[in-house]
């Protein structure tokens, strides 16, 4: 896995960096090329965020991204609930969406269940185990449609605090796109639009 650290307002260490870079390379044992990894390190300079140290780390695999973020009070602890998170993530891209993709051609054979209940000394028995427990597809489970009025972002957010949405989405009218700002952790507001 090639990883590119950068840090915002923290000393990065060498051993932060190899710390960071020991947990991700447990990703990269469900994929046989090489992982490219951005991760960001940073604390908030703000003393009333209580769960001020964040990691924040980036893979693009296929041309999906995969991304997670975690925030505590101590940066070690970050990084292990974002390797975590982005384990599993990469876990659930390859078991949900890759091996569909390149099986299809292939005839389908049933695959063998392992009871995860039972003693197992392979720990890659107990994780496939897993992993074909999580197969099952997301759906749709409600769908909405309403008009977009073209505004300015400084707008959208006022309509979405009106509104107590976590999100709102808008024509931007400086744009011409559709475009969506929500709720940032820090009490910011963040801005998403499309580029071309």
């Amino acid at each position: 896995m090639h990883v590119t650290v950068t840090g915002r307002n923290i000393d990065l260490t060498p051993a932060l960096k190899d710390y960071l870079v020991d947990k991700l390379q447990r990703a990269q044992k469900h994929f046989d090329s090489d992982l490219d990894c951005k991760a960001l390190l940073s604390v908030a300079k703000n003393p009333s965020i209580a769960r001020s140290q964040t990691a924040e780390v980036t893979i693009s695999v296929n041309g999906q991204v995969i991304r997670g973020e975690e925030s505590t009070e101590n940066m070690y602890a970050s990084i292990d609930l974002v390797a975590d998170k982005i384990e599993r993530q990469l876990r659930k891209y390859k078991t949900r969406y890759f091996h569909k993709t390149h099986n299809k051609d292939k005839k389908h054979k049933p695959k063998e269940r392992v009871d995860v209940g039972a003693e197992v000394d392979d720990d890659d028995a107990v994780e496939e185990a897993v992993m074909l427990e999580d197969t099952e597809t997301p759906s749709i489970v409600r769908s909405k449609k309403f008009a977009l009025k073209p505004m300015s972002p400084e707008e959208a957010c006022k309509h979405m605090d009106l509104l107590g949405h976590d999100f709102f989405m808008f024509v931007n009218a400086e744009s011409n796109h559709v475009s969506t700002v929500y709720h940032r952790r820090d009490g910011n507001y963040g801005l998403i639009e499309p580029e071309y």
